[in-house]
């Protein structure tokens, strides 16, 4: 059975940059703070990612990726069964929970690069708090309402992007 037009190619990218955005710190440039050296910055940002990872719904997050592709479907006259439902999810679960943590857990060498240490102790003291867990537990449920509006731009935008991008590269 071929895919439905609402799983075209771009909306598959699209998922997986929000996700990287999503993972990805914001952050400025770490010779900010130079003379406190990539060591430090590097402990800090593993005990932060340990502890973040470890309180982190990794299930969640890895719903937050299929269920507006779900929605999609749905909203597009595809039915689908709970059964159904329920092996996309075990599919799902099993092909990227391990590896989500396992690409969450390498945060740590990028904030050490691109965060000064200044920064990486506010972040892992804002984690320390109950607002900060709070963040964090909540932010599957961030991804996963902003997913479809993040797929639906990057669909529009990919009818101008792809020729011109063709055009560059020949």
């Amino acid at each position: 059975m071929p895919l439905p037009a609402c799983l075209t190619r771009a909306r598959l990218t699209a998922s997986a940059a929000a996700l990287a955005l999503v993972l990805a710190p914001l952050a400025a440039p770490a010779d900010a703070d130079t003379d406190t050296g990539r060591e430090a910055r590097l402990t800090v940002a593993e005990a932060y990612v340990t502890a973040m990872v470890a309180d982190f719904d990794m299930d969640a997050m890895v719903r937050s990726m299929y269920r507006p592709m779900l929605a999609q479907l749905r909203a597009a006259g595809q039915e689908i069964s709970d059964a159904q439902e329920a092996e996309i999810e075990a599919l799902y679960l099993s092909e990227f929970r391990e590896p989500m943590r396992e690409l969450m857990l390498a945060q740590d060498k990028i904030m050490a690069d691109t965060l000064t240490l200044s920064e990486i102790e506010a972040l892992y003291a804002f984690y320390n708090t109950p607002a900060g867990r709070n963040v964090m537990q909540k932010l599957p449920q961030i991804v996963e309402a902003q997913m479809p509006a993040t797929m639906a731009l990057v669909e529009t935008r990919m009818e101008v992007i792809l020729p011109r991008l063709m055009e560059i590269i020949d």
